[in-house]
């Protein structure tokens, strides 16, 4: 193994005769994979400043630097910090604050919980939760206001689904938003109905909106507490930073306030949530960063869908276990094209949510004819998700220079049912990394917390294996109990062996990549992180294992260690 010493370009050339340089932490005893373009591992690490400066053995470094304090990291392995690109921060946070469903196995069991939140806080007045989701459910079928109804009429309520792109509400929740039969679908969105054209309770995409816009928004407080909580959690998981789909105004001025107050060991690309004032705002204030880059305002998000779960990812043919819809447009092309061109002239990106192959092609025709006016981006155009694509689209995302940004824990999640969604036929093109990185194309790696779980290893897992935690699928025989499938398609064996469509996998190193330099690369802030390199940010994570050589079984057993941002230590596990 070749070991290499970097050391940063001071002006001053290293010699045999030249005098120690100051640094103030040399890191060493660890193998520490670097994740530059050669894969460099190398023993030890020297910061100043909250950067590195040089890499290499310990004994190269001891002699060229005097440190102020030497850290042995008792041999543990040494990886760049993980780098979620595309997850939202404030909505983890606010886990705290509202009911938690994830898991939820019935109606009866979201029964039994809002009964016991509702002893706990009674004066309550909305009564906010996340994480159902139906397709856990023994009968897939949505629930209705009645099943929240049997529990109180008294306090609206109003639950998001999972994927944040349904809500579950009760009829008080209606009442008071004026939503009743006579209520006419908002553009991009959907009321649910029945039989006889009342609102079931489920409102689909921008639909919510009509129940949103009624609930109280955080104070300023709850919001700062809201973000401390989120990222102590990002900090455990080895993360050192992530891209936030989709801040407002508020979100921005609090982001700012914790970091001038020293209260924000963390690093995050930000897009703004959607357009108006806050867009128009940044717009013309062009992409900047906030203290050492741990706020880079990069550009705007937008939706051209909704999401495969609830039925509103938009398909250029119909759900195959529902003939008659193929999900719900959001987003016109003529408007993504128009802030795509504004956005590239101005050096910000644009990031659009898009999961069927019908909102992905929009997107990608989109960007095509901005692309076309401005072909000099600065920074990547992304779409985000891209779960479904049609398989000629697929080489159109490295032509263009466009990202898909995927979250591969979607499809470990999705992989149950998601075949019965599509047909065999169309999962061609499902989760299809290892084609688009094949056909010229990073895929940035994200979580889309609170949506998964905020755990890059996991997400690590998924792309390499593609692979539950219980090592499913292995073979054909492990659809029996827990895979949803058409079972009129031939059952190919080639789709349940080794991993759920394993062609698709990535590589260990590319699912690494996918979560620290492709994430970085994503949002432009490459140069500055995402690798262990001089001159960027000494951000990493000590784990316990080698996750580029631990065997599968025992790769989800691997342990943060500690999470290091700008040289300082803001994690450390309890010692066992």
């Amino acid at each position: 193994m070749r070991i290499f010493i970097t050391l940063l370009a001071l002006g001053i050339a290293m010699t045999a005769c030249s005098t120690q340089q100051e640094c103030d932490i040399i890191f060493h005893n660890a193998r520490f994979h670097t994740m530059d373009g050669d894969l460099t591992v190398t023993e030890a690490m020297a910061v100043r400043d909250g950067k590195i400066v040089a890499l290499g053995t310990r004994e190269d470094l001891e002699s060229a630097w005097h440190a102020a304090a030497h850290v042995d990291l008792g041999g543990a392995m040494v990886f760049p910090g993980f780098i979620d690109a595309h997850a939202h921060l404030y909505g983890l946070g606010e886990e705290t604050v509202t009911m938690q469903l994830l898991g939820t196995e019935s109606v009866a069991a979201v029964q039994s919980m809002l009964r016991a939140h509702l002893r706990d806080h009674d004066g309550a007045d909305w009564i906010r939760g996340r994480g159902w989701d139906q397709n856990d459910w023994a009968e897939q079928q949505f629930p209705n206001k009645e099943d929240l109804d049997a529990v109180t009429t008294e306090h609206p309520v109003f639950f998001s689904r999972v994927d944040g792109h349904a809500g579950w509400v009760n009829s008080r929740a209606l009442e008071i938003c004026g939503i009743t039969r006579e209520t006419p679908d908002p553009e991009g969105g959907r009321i649910l109905r029945d039989a006889s054209g009342q609102p079931t309770g489920i409102l689909l995409d921008n639909a919510m909106e009509l129940v949103r816009s009624h609930i109280p928004q955080p104070g300023d407080a709850e919001r700062r507490d809201a973000y401390r909580a989120a990222v102590a959690r990002c900090l455990a998981t080895g993360m050192t930073g992530m891209h936030d789909m989709g801040l407002d105004s508020e979100d921005i001025a609090a982001l700012q306030g914790l970091i001038e107050e020293g209260l924000f060991p963390f690093r995050i690309a930000g897009y703004v949530d959607g357009r108006g004032d806050t867009w128009e705002a940044h717009l013309k204030k062009g992409r900047y960063s906030v203290g050492k880059q741990q706020l880079t305002v990069a550009g705007l998000k937008l939706y051209a869908d909704g999401a495969l779960g609830s039925r509103g990812a938009w398909l250029l043919s119909p759900y195959h276990d529902d003939p008659g819809n193929s999900g719900i447009p959001i987003i016109a092309e003529d408007t993504i094209a128009y802030e795509a061109e504004r956005a590239l002239q101005a050096g910000l990106q644009v990031c659009v949510h898009a999961i069927g192959d019908a909102a992905v092609r929009t997107v990608l025709d989109a960007y095509e004819r901005a692309l076309a006016t401005v072909p000099e981006a600065d920074y990547p155009l992304r779409v985000e998700h891209a779960q479904v694509i049609d398989p000629a689209d697929i080489p159109r995302f490295a032509a263009l220079g466009v990202l898909p940004s995927m979250q591969p824990t979607h499809c470990t999640s999705d992989m149950y049912w998601a075949e019965i969604r599509l047909g065999a036929d169309r999962m061609r093109g499902a989760y299809a990394w290892r084609s688009l990185i094949e056909g010229g194309s990073i895929v940035p790696g994200g979580s889309d917390f609170p949506v998964e779980r905020p755990d890059p290893l996991a997400g690590i897992y998924a792309a390499a294996f593609r692979m539950d935690a219980d090592g499913r699928p292995s073979s054909p025989e492990d659809i029996a109990d827990a895979f949803t499938i058409d079972t009129a398609e031939p059952v190919r064996n080639s789709r349940w062996e080794n991993g759920w469509y394993a062609d698709e996998r990535m590589s260990r190193v590319e699912a690494v990549r996918a979560f620290t330099t492709w994430a970085a690369a994503a949002a432009g802030l490459q140069e500055s992180m995402g690798s262990l390199e001089a001159g960027k940010w000494a951000d990493f994570t000590v784990l316990s294992q080698d996750i580029l050589s631990v065997p599968r079984e025992r790769f989800l057993e691997t342990r943060v260690l500690a999470t290091y941002v700008g040289g300082v230590a803001e994690y450390r596990a309890a010692a066992n």
